[in-house]
């Protein structure tokens, strides 16, 4: 009986979108003449990814999209850009580009992170699990494939937010040199609430209907969408953050690459789920990215 129950399970008869609002398809937080500039179908697929991307990263997408994006579907997330003519041209051929209208910049990373929210809310049905990552961020796709089927499960969860990296004091920054300063008179603590690191989070579709309708009840706008998301608003929900690494026993489940030897000594690749590479130099970037890719998806 009960795995009849779980085959039949549907994370939409959890929320439905027929109680938003009348007007939220053209909102998006304070925005009230939203529209989606490029809006693809959505998958069938019972997970998908949402990528914040740079629009100017075309190597990084190709990157994914020929590699472990090739498992999962992937979509990149965009407000508006100079390099427009570039996305349209992606979009034809990939049809994976959500674009809304908004200025794609990095304080305006709270609206790309609705964005996702509200166009797999509206367009993803079917959908059970959604990974938002950056769009510097390696994924073993086929380990976390398995963990979705075998370890959490592979009919869908509820009231999961799932941290690659959690953060549960972080000391607000107030110094003029620090390009995440925070004014007191946009935030008067010290302290902010616990939350996931924005590189790499995992949504069920259920959370992700209850933090964009906070979301879009509010009025002021703050632009660390990791902190906002899943913190402040999240801390609303009374649920508890999950995190990938009880699974990987060990503090984090996000491997920050900066040498090739640095990952041989810390990264398994049967085990170890994703991998920021910080590197500004594209050359070397795909170089380690191609590095990856070997020790990881070469079976």
């Amino acid at each position: 009986m009960v795995m009849v129950i779980a085959n039949m399970f549907s994370p939409r008869t959890y929320f439905s979108i027929d109680s938003l609002s009348p007007n939220d398809g053209s909102r998006l937080l304070n925005i009230t003449n939203f529209k989606f500039l490029t809006n693809p179908a959505c998958s069938d697929s019972p997970y998908i990814v949402a990528v914040h991307s740079a629009p100017e990263h075309f190597g990084k997408r190709q990157l994914i999209r020929n590699t472990w994006g090739s498992v999962v579907p992937v979509y990149f997330f965009f407000g508006e850009t100079p390099h427009q003519a570039h996305l349209d041209a992606e979009s034809a051929e990939f049809h994976d580009i959500v674009q809304g209208s908004f200025i794609d910049s990095y304080r305006n990373l709270t609206y790309k992170h609705t964005l996702v929210l509200k166009w797999v809310l509206y367009n993803c049905p079917r959908v059970r699990y959604v990974l938002k990552i950056d769009d510097d961020v390696f994924v073993n796709i086929v380990e976390l494939v398995k963990l979705l089927n075998n370890t959490i499960s592979p009919y869908g969860n509820c009231n999961l937010l799932m941290c690659s990296h959690f953060l549960r004091r972080a000391r607000v920054q107030r110094s003029y040199r620090s390009k995440w300063r925070i004014p007191f008179a946009d935030y008067p603590y010290y302290y902010f609430p616990p939350y996931c690191e924005g590189a790499a989070v995992l949504y069920s579709p259920d959370v992700m209907f209850k933090l964009y309708q906070l979301l879009q009840q509010q009025d002021n706008y703050f632009w660390i969408d990791d902190v906002y998301i899943t913190g402040m608003l999240f801390s609303k929900l009374n649920l508890i953050h999950a995190q990938f690494n009880w699974w990987l026993d060990k503090n984090t489940a996000l491997i920050k690459m900066e040498e090739e030897q640095h990952l041989q000594n810390n990264y398994n690749p049967k085990k170890d789920l994703f991998v920021v590479i910080e590197e500004p130099n594209y050359e070397i970037y795909e170089r380690k990215f191609a590095y990856l890719v070997n020790i990881t998806m070469s079976d």
